[in-house]
């Protein structure tokens, strides 16, 4: 994999991170990303889950107000 590769695979990424934060559907970007490039289904299905982490929990960080406000009812 070169260079061009992995810029395109990180901007790929941080797209999918930020459109996971807002409405959360950021595999389908990453996911199919990954793929095009040849990696395995399977060891992109778990880079896939495994990289969306930091996003998920940045995104509940921020929304902590939210969701303790749901929490009480």
């Amino acid at each position: 994999m070169g260079v061009a590769d992995a810029f395109a695979i990180f901007v790929a990424g941080v797209g999918a991170g930020t459109i996971n934060a807002v409405v959360g559907s950021g595999s389908l970007i990453t996911f199919p990303t990954l793929l095009a490039f040849g990696v395995a289904p399977v060891v992109a299905n778990v880079s896939n889950n495994v990289g969306l982490v930091p996003g998920n929990v940045s995104g509940a960080w921020s929304y902590r107000r939210e969701l303790a406000a749901s929490a009480d009812g």
